[in-house]
């Protein structure tokens, strides 16, 4: 008994002992909240977690100062820690050496790891951490410094058909002033004004705060531009002249809505594409190929992280991944056929397709008004700026592909295809026109393009007199055996959906029927919508590639393709895409062929006189379309040669007339221009 009870004050005794050998914590109580703090980019809270010594080597503003410059600088998006624990580094009384690892996922490095080891000290009662820099990188010591230098890649060019560059990093010659080299400010002022187009009081005020031997640009100018100014400013003292790499357009604004342009990405940009490593000073496509290729053409950036001295020198590299270049875009435009095409249709709101009617390849995409995308790169004042964006004409309208219109008589042919095939005409069908048509009824009379009609003639020649009586009568037969026959013709001849161009977006279209105009409109369909369907007016609207793309299917036999606009992207090759056959036989596209040859060869041919002389054989359509304005849409679409065709072109000029005087002659000078 006695033995028991001394035991048991023994025990007594010694809980006091125990109590304070089992209560004390382990160093890894600092570790841990240290490092997932880290990991959560909490450095504040990484900061109350230091030694006494350590807060009086560095304020708490300063620590978490430098934590976020270097996690911005070096591009660290995440950083993820670990550690293995060691009972017997546990079990130290005073002070700990723990082995941890950080992972670090940069934008511009990839991935890296570092293993270091965390220093801590008991006091207080609580484990701290003996704060060091080389707790950030390990080789940070003294006073060394971090680097981080971008590597950025060359972006890919976009070239033509023949491999010739539409948009392609070159030189620019950056203009500016050394401000301590000034002799006479008021000379270099007015001078700098008069060449470079900037106000001499914006000029003053670039270089005013700027250190005497500091080079102040002022304007960045393509090589071309540059050796224009050079005479007159390269002898003014103060002004330099630098070169630069840059991105650069060498047709000027020759198919600018295709190939696009670049800009400086914004905040909203930058902080969604971090993952990128992209800068603040970064460009990127903002429209046309540019844009649609921008991964490709922008390749991947690289970096360099490194440890250096005070005074530069190198310590130690600890990440580092090269740049990879962009690569190139190759497109099947032709820049002489697009410059030909833009040279034709002039200074007049429209747009050009030509197609390769073989491969259907796009060989011109001309729009008017343009714009330069060099002006992008050299940079744009606000006003030049305001002037370009507030432009009722809409200069960055991609027209061929973007800009749906009513066609008019251009879709006359899927009319005549339809009569032909499900309304029982043939093409010597019979038709009286005297420039009036009463067959809506009501007393609701429609006229013809030729006020006094066209008397007496067939199907055939209505095609190719572009008789609009004629076509009413097909509208009106075809709505009587079925209002959705012209429609679903319509669609078969591509109309009222997507190419399927690759590289641009475009718009649909519409065909409309019965059940459109009663989902869209709240309304019923009349005859006189399929009347007006007929002559491609009403609710129709198609855009001048699809109207191309439907003349190069008729040209080539029926075999309805996709435009193929990008020939490589990358390593990755592009070809026009079978869609389909039009909705018309064999017989009735070559009678439709012979019609449209007759618009040029026959001297009632609504083309004939814009085509006197011509020795080409050429098979086209004039149109004439409704539009807001005073004057109609001028049309003319067409393929040649006709017995062997080569191309199909599409001119179209807005708000300009007839198509037979407006669009006929741009049409001709690019036919002979390019097939002769």
């Amino acid at each position: 008994m006695k033995w028991r009870i001394l035991s048991v004050l023994s025990l007594l005794l010694l809980l006091p002992l125990l109590s304070s050998c089992t209560s004390k914590p382990s160093a890894y109580t600092a570790l841990e909240p240290y490092l997932k703090a880290w990991g959560e980019a909490r450095y504040g809270d990484m900061y109350d977690l230091l030694s006494t010594a350590s807060q009086a080597a560095i304020t708490k503003d300063r620590f978490v100062q430098r934590y976020s410059a270097i996690t911005e600088g070096s591009t660290i998006q995440a950083v993820k820690t670990g550690f293995t624990r060691d009972e017997k580094l546990a079990k130290e009384e005073k002070a700990a050496e723990l082995p941890f690892s950080v992972t670090f996922s940069t934008a511009r490095l990839g991935e890296f790891k570092e293993d270091n080891v965390l220093p801590t000290v008991y006091e207080g009662e609580k484990w701290k951490v003996n704060w060091n820099p080389s707790l950030i990188f390990k080789d940070l010591t003294g006073d060394n410094r971090i680097l981080f230098e971008s590597v950025d890649p060359q972006r890919g060019s976009i070239l033509d058909r023949k491999g010739r560059p539409l948009a392609a990093t070159g030189k620019l010659v950056s203009v500016g002033v050394v401000p301590g080299q000034i002799q006479d400010e008021a000379k270099l002022l007015s001078s700098l004004e008069q060449q470079l187009q900037i106000p001499s009081a914006q000029i003053k005020k670039a270089y005013q705060n700027a250190q005497p031997d500091w080079f102040v640009p002022l304007s960045d100018l393509p090589a071309a531009q540059a050796a224009t100014v050079r005479p007159t400013l390269e002898s003014l003292p103060g002004v330099m002249f630098q070169e630069k790499p840059g991105r650069v357009y060498p047709n000027g604004s020759s198919a600018a809505q295709v190939i696009g342009y670049m800009s400086k990405v914004t905040a909203e940009e930058l902080k969604a594409r971090a993952a990128e490593g992209i800068s603040e000073d970064d460009m990127m496509g903002r429209a046309g190929i540019e844009a649609w290729a921008e991964k490709t053409l922008a390749g991947e950036r690289g970096g360099k992280l490194s440890v250096t001295t005070a005074d530069g020198q190198p310590v130690k590299l600890i990440a580092q991944k090269p740049a990879k270049n962009g690569q190139d875009v190759q497109l099947t435009l032709d820049i002489d056929a697009q410059k030909l095409a833009e040279d034709s249709l002039g200074a007049q709101a429209g747009s050009v397709v030509m197609l390769n009617v073989k491969d259907n390849t796009v060989l011109a995409l001309a729009s008017f008004p343009r714009f330069d995308p060099n002006a992008f790169i050299t940079g744009m004042s606000d006003a030049d700026w305001k002037k370009l964006n507030d432009d009722p004409l809409h200069p960055f309208q991609n027209r061929p592909v973007a800009s749906s219109y009513p066609i008019g008589s251009v879709f006359k042919p899927v009319t005549m295809a339809a009569g032909l095939e499900k309304g029982g005409f043939t093409a010597d069908s019979p038709f009286d026109c005297n420039g009036h048509w009463d067959g809506l009824g009501g007393g609701k009379v429609l006229g013809d393009w030729l006020p006094q009609g066209h008397g007496h003639l067939t199907l055939f020649q209505g095609l190719f007199q572009s008789c609009d009586i004629v076509f009413y009568e097909l509208g009106k037969k075809l709505d009587s055996i079925d209002p959705k026959i012209l429609p679903q013709y319509a669609r078969g001849f591509g109309y009222g959906q997507p190419t399927g161009l690759v590289g641009l977006d475009e718009a649909a279209g519409l065909v409309p029927d019965p059940d459109w105009k009663q989902a869209n409109q709240n309304d019923s369909w009349y005859l006189g919508d399929s009347v007006n369907l007929s002559i491609g007016q009403g609710f129709f609207l198609a855009t001048p590639l699809q109207v191309a793309n439907s003349y190069s299917a008729l040209a080539r036999g029926g075999t309805l393709l996709s435009p193929a606009l990008v020939a490589k992207q990358g390593e990755q090759s592009y070809q026009a895409q079978q869609k389909g056959s039009l909705s018309a036989t064999k017989a009735s596209q070559d009678l439709i062929r012979q019609g449209m040859n007759a618009v040029i060869s026959d001297p009632k041919g609504t083309a004939n006189y814009a085509f006197q002389g011509e020795k080409l054989s050429i098979a086209a359509k004039t149109g004439s379309a409704e539009a807001q304005g005073p004057d109609s849409h001028a049309w003319f679409a067409s393929f040649a040669p006709a017995d062997q065709p080569q191309v199909a072109l599409v001119v179209m000029v807005e708000s300009k007339g007839l198509g037979s005087e407006v669009a006929a002659p741009v049409a001709r000078k690019i036919l002979d221009g390019y097939l002769k």
